[in-house]
């Protein structure tokens, strides 16, 4: 397998940044239904609702981090034509998802970091070190960016589940094998 996308298939790299989003996604999903649902006080699993704040704060800048170099990644080789199965319209559908996917990639993030930053909240980076706030606070900016963050978190999650749709029809009606396109270890 090539590490960059070819006319053959995907690249290691392309997968490995996927399935490195999906997790981050995942846990930033979990981290942040966990975190709004807590009282002040509250635990869940023995972690308080600062815990789960600062470690969404940490995973959302370790996301911007690996957006970065996977929007390079894009850049290079090109990609593999449109599995067989897909429709134009699906073709179509799938382009926009990843259009928005992408786009998440840097505005949850972005807009996470200016709410807390103008909110004067702040980041300690994996509860070890405290970042510099070069926004101080400013109370319509910390709005703006909760807001953006806010519904930017309700497109980001209709635009996977209308992927996970697309993969799951394909993969469990069509059982045309779309999914492997993705998986480590496949050429295709």
């Amino acid at each position: 397998m090539s590490i960059v996308n070819t006319a053959e298939g995907y690249g290691a790299l392309t997968k490995l940044f996927h399935w490195l989003i999906v997790v981050l996604f995942l846990l930033q999903y979990v981290g942040g239904a966990i975190m709004t649902s807590m009282e002040w006080g509250q635990t869940v699993a023995g972690l308080s609702q600062a815990f789960y704040y600062n470690w969404h704060k940490s995973l959302g800048l370790v996301a911007l981090a690996i957006a970065i170099p996977r929007l390079l990644n894009r850049q290079v080789g090109s990609l593999p034509p449109w599995a067989p199965g897909l429709t134009s319209l699906a073709q179509r559908f799938v382009h926009r998802c990843e259009q928005v996917l992408y786009l998440a990639m840097f505005v949850m993030p972005v807009s996470g970091y200016i709410y807390v930053m103008a909110g004067d909240f702040g980041v300690n980076l994996f509860g070890v070190y405290k970042l510099y706030n070069p926004i101080g606070k400013w109370e319509a900016m910390a709005a703006a960016g909760k807001w953006v963050h806010i519904v930017s978190g309700y497109v980001l999650m209709a635009a996977i589940l209308g992927h996970l749709a697309v993969v799951f029809r394909h993969q469990f009606w069509l059982k045309d094998g779309l999914l492997k396109r993705m998986l480590p270890n496949n050429n295709r």
